[in-house]
């Protein structure tokens, strides 16, 4: 296996780390081993002994599976991010939007520097005729990305990507279901304490929203309303750490259309020596952020 044919994707969601090896291919490509342990740095201290444990986790998980990659990309847990959608003139300059942006985090985090979060924007609307777009901004806390970045090159493996683990499921979402360009669908990411929710027409992402949970019932009910009151929507697909059998049963008799599981390894081969840890039985649907941030090639 080529090192640089190869790349590891994680996936931050609370309390675990969801890790898989793919190998890139056409016209598939191959993932190779997967396995999950516990996120030190969901404590949010990012300290140099959460650096070095995370190192030993990810040192751990490659010498238990013969995993040789030295490349990875990050999809990280979206309630550790601050997201929000704003309007915003087509035709402000860089440097303008960015003043946006900062302006926005000093509203909601009064005690943090603006310099303190790394920013990103993703277009959602735009309207020619009223000069305005609608734009979700992305801030990650540096300090969390450069503990990340510290315990990955602590063992030789440079990072490739930082993403949101919601936008990652997207693009195993895109990946695995080509006909994802042809319909209007909504996309679920199920977390114990919080839904994200985006709408994609088209392949294209038409907007995002989040909603807090606190019981399973929550998230029924939540979804059912989503079914009930999204106009025009064909199916809901549904992903997450904390989606299981159970529950997806509860929500797909709850919700007023077709629920589907999101299965991130539909159109990528599973090698025939697949390393599986032996607390997993089979791939699933809460590996979906970890196999689409890998599977990203920007």
């Amino acid at each position: 296996m080529a090192g640089q044919d190869a790349i590891l994707g994680f996936s931050f969601s609370g309390d675990t780390v969801q890790v898989v090896e793919i190998v890139y291919g056409e016209p598939r490509s191959t993932i190779h081993a997967m396995d999950e342990f516990a996120n030190v740095f969901s404590n949010k201290d990012y300290s140099n002994q959460d650096v070095e444990n995370f190192s030993t986790s990810i040192s751990r998980f490659m010498k238990a599976f013969g995993v040789k990659s030295r490349e990875a990309s990050v999809a990280l847990d979206s309630g550790t991010l601050f997201m929000n959608t704003i309007p915003m003139d087509t035709d402000l300059s860089q440097s303008e939007v960015n003043e946006h942006i900062n302006w926005e985090l000093t509203q909601f985090f009064p005690e943090q520097s603006p310099r303190s979060f790394i920013n990103d924007i993703h277009v959602l609307n735009e309207s020619a005729q009223e000069n305005i777009r609608e734009v979700l901004t992305v801030s990650v806390l540096r300090a969390q990305a450069d503990a990340i970045q510290k315990a990955l090159s602590r063992i030789g493996i440079s990072l490739n990507i930082v993403d949101v683990d919601h936008f990652s499921a997207e693009t195993a979402l895109r990946v695995n279901y080509p006909d994802t360009t042809t319909k209007y669908l909504g996309l679920v990411g199920v977390k114990r304490n919080r839904l994200d929710v985006s709408l994609l027409r088209k392949g294209v992402l038409e907007s995002y929203s989040y909603y807090a949970v606190e019981s399973n019932q929550d998230i029924v009910e939540r979804i059912g309303i989503l079914s009930r009151e999204i106009k025009g929507i064909y199916s809901i697909v549904a992903y997450g750490p904390h989606l299981e059998k159970d529950l997806l049963a509860q929500i797909r008799r709850g919700s007023s259309m077709l629920v589907e599981a999101l299965n991130p390894l539909r159109h990528v081969e599973v090698s025939e020596t697949l390393n599986l840890a032996e607390n997993l039985t089979v791939p699933s649907y809460r590996f979906a952020s970890a196999v689409g941030v890998a599977l990203r090639r920007d």
